[in-house]
């Protein structure tokens, strides 16, 4: 079995796990839905459940208790040393992570270990869902008595391979008294699924099926290049917006609210509007632990773009350590920094219409779906689609 939303099998324990949920008394609901995350998890790849199950049982919450430990004892300074501590080792974590994925380091354990890590599904995920609870800990008070909350926090299946990313308050209220499993819930999720699938695995699939066509082809024309990246814009968004559906169904049906990832971006007036309507808890996180701890809130307009800079670098860097995606962060970057620049706001609400307000829309869509180009597997693919514009 895949740990996938597309596999079969896995989808059928979702459902399973879903009705067991629904059918165990109130206080039982959370190791009901614990006992089967860790079945589902370890069936689809035993090394992912080890992996994540050991970090958040022998790192996270020991690391919890110790912050809880020390900020009672008024040891504020050392609090915050040793919070940033343990953020820093997961960073760790995730830098070994795809190095060796990448690059297959011998100094990091050589064959074996790279085909272990391999097979973790969802391990980037996991960080920032793991440094985002540690980081929470330094706004909002939290004192887990028990791991297993957490643990369950970490292996919720709709979430684990590809978010939407969740806060660990909100998952821990809701995990502790899920939602009523009622008809009308579950017409919801029934419409979230079906929607999430067909988006990706009938339009997405369709987008990617003209992309490789599109490819192929030995001398591109302008019209041609223009398709992919119109094509491959949209393959990114039926692809990632599928799943976010599936994700947010699955989670319903668990009683757990998933937020939700994308909010219309494609009628956004800027690039910094776009990216607060794609991807949205991605956004959200790198504004909450990055951002915001940077001064970003304060920041004045250089500041501001230089930190927004440096947030898209680690993004690209964050979705693997290729040239191409370090390529697509500086572009976005360098699309922030600008906006941030020259004071361009989104166009308010009472003027969204008219030639003027498509247009704003049109040239914002046309540099994200641009940069969509680093994603191609190879440079050759690249100047092939751009060599096009060449030709009339």
């Amino acid at each position: 079995m895949g740990l996938s939303l597309l596999d079969l099998h896995f989808v059928l324990l979702m459902g399973l796990l879903a009705l067991a949920r629904a059918w165990a008394p109130a206080r039982y609901t959370l190791y009901v839905g614990l006992a089967g995350s860790m079945l589902l998890v370890g069936l689809a790849s035993i090394s992912t459940l080890g992996s994540i199950g050991l970090i958040s049982l022998l790192y996270l919450y020991p690391a919890h208790r110790l912050w809880v430990r020390l900020r009672r004892g008024g040891s504020t300074r050392r609090a915050r040393w040793f919070l940033g501590l343990s953020m820093a080792g997961l960073i760790l974590m995730l830098v070994v992570f795809k190095i060796h994925r990448h690059f297959e380091a011998a100094f990091l354990g050589g064959l074996w270990l790279h085909n272990q890590i391999l097979t973790w599904v969802g391990f980037s995920y996991f960080i920032f869902r793991a440094i985002q609870f540690l980081h929470i800990q330094s706004v909002t008070p939290i004192d887990e008595q028990r791991p297993w909350p957490l643990l369950y926090f970490m292996l919720f299946p709709p979430t684990l391979t590809s978010g939407p990313i969740q806060k660990f308050q909100d998952f821990r209220e809701q995990a502790a008294s899920p939602a009523r499993l009622d008809g009308a819930s579950v017409g919801e999720a029934c419409y979230r699924i079906t929607r999430g699938y067909f988006r990706k695995a009938v339009l997405a699939f369709g987008c990617d099926a003209i992309v490789k066509a599109m490819l192929s082809a030995e001398t591109p024309r302008v019209y041609s290049s223009a398709l992919v990246i119109i094509f491959l814009y949209l393959y990114f968004y039926f692809d990632f917006a599928g799943y976010s559906d599936v994700a947010i169904g699955f989670g319903s049906l668990m009683g757990v609210r998933v937020p939700e990832n994308f909010r219309k971006p494609f009628l956004a007036t800027s690039v910094t509007e776009f990216w607060r309507n794609w991807h949205i808890t991605l956004v959200d996180w790198f504004r909450d632990n990055v951002y915001i701890p940077m001064g970003g809130m304060r920041a004045g307009r250089k500041e501001a773009a230089g930190l927004a800079f440096l947030i898209m670098v680690l993004c690209g860097f964050w979705h693997g350590l290729t040239l191409g995606f370090l390529a697509w962060g500086c572009w976005h970057g360098m699309l922030l920094a600008t906006e941030s620049l020259t004071g361009s706001r989104p166009m308010p609400p009472s003027r969204r219409q008219g030639w003027f307000y498509w247009g704003r829309v049109g040239w914002t869509n046309a540099r994200v779906a641009l940069g969509t180009l680093f994603f191609l597997p190879d440079p050759q693919s690249v100047s092939s689609v751009l060599s096009g514009f060449a030709r009339w």
